[in-house]
């Protein structure tokens, strides 16, 4: 049984978060576990047990038979969060797009958890757009092993076609006159993403040889191009590199740049995330 840690928090977010855990979880082969932070002050106990309770009846009335279970934690809500997410294997939250600023002044508590997280992240869009299309990963050789592993098991799971994303950029240094780019070569730099892609595609066909797969080394910052080629996506996958040891955020990465601006459900995945055998098979 592979188990499902959602954050709920009242808002908008985290109901489109629910509603996504409700399309696609499989009763036969999925746990929900629904965690709320009682942290603010006036945040009653029957206020968090009441959001709880809301969630919750969403989801069983798409899943009667669906094991749902509900926890209130005590303490920072990041903290909490992570630590209840450490239960699971995927940790979801809702992702509030239209309020950047507003999230920045409130702390940005998705991005913390992202950042601190152990286990894999998926953000919902607040405003998420219902796609049956591929999924989409972003293929790193630094941070994306553990990534194309949680995006191959998810495109067999929901029999989706899988696509791999290699961007890549001429190499740049800065200088006291500004960036200066590297263009002489730029064959050998295409060459060098177009054999990782390569390279990608022999491991999903090793691993899930029913996945249909493609691949495709497109050149622009990462960021730009995942958004690009996942617009239309069922979900994009990316691996977490940078997090800055002073803040716990993911401020200037890719993921941070997904979780903002894509309208599809992006996953998060820490570069040390192992892929449990419950995810590792398609749902019925």
């Amino acid at each position: 049984m592979s188990r499902y840690i959602v954050a709920v928090d009242g808002s908008g977010a985290a109901q489109s978060a629910v509603r996504w855990i409700a399309d696609v979880t499989d009763p036969s082969t999925d746990t929900v576990w629904l965690v709320t932070v009682a942290e603010l002050l006036g945040d009653l106990p029957s206020t968090a047990e009441a959001r709880l309770l809301e969630a919750r009846s969403l989801l069983l009335r798409r899943h009667p038979t669906l094991e749902v279970t509900t926890d209130l934690v005590g303490g920072g809500t990041v903290h909490g969060i992570v630590l209840e997410g450490t239960a699971g294997d995927v940790l979801v939250l809702g992702g509030r797009q239209r309020h950047r600023f507003i999230g920045a002044l409130r702390g940005r508590v998705a991005e913390r958890v992202v950042a601190e997280a152990r286990t894999p992240v998926m953000v919902v869009p607040e405003e998420r757009v219902d796609e049956v299309g591929p999924v989409v990963v972003g293929v790193d050789g630094q941070s994306g092993v553990a990534a194309l592993a949680y995006a191959a098991a998810f495109a067999a799971r929901w029999r989706r076609e899988l696509v791999l994303v290699r961007a890549w950029q001429s190499p740049s240094t800065t200088t006291p006159f500004g960036n200066v780019y590297f263009e002489g070569d730029l064959s050998s730099w295409e060459h060098a993403a177009d054999l990782q892609v390569e390279a990608a595609l022999h491991a999903v066909d090793a691993a899930h040889p029913d996945v249909p797969v493609l691949g495709r080394a497109r050149r622009g910052s990462p960021g730009r191009v995942l958004l690009r080629e996942a617009a239309s996506a069922s979900a994009v996958v990316v691996g977490r590199r940078h997090r800055s040891s002073l803040t716990g955020l993911i401020a200037g990465s890719v993921g941070e740049t997904l979780m903002h601006e894509t309208h599809v459900p992006a996953l998060i995945v820490p570069p040390n995330a192992v892929l449990p055998a419950a995810l590792d098979r398609p749902t019925h």
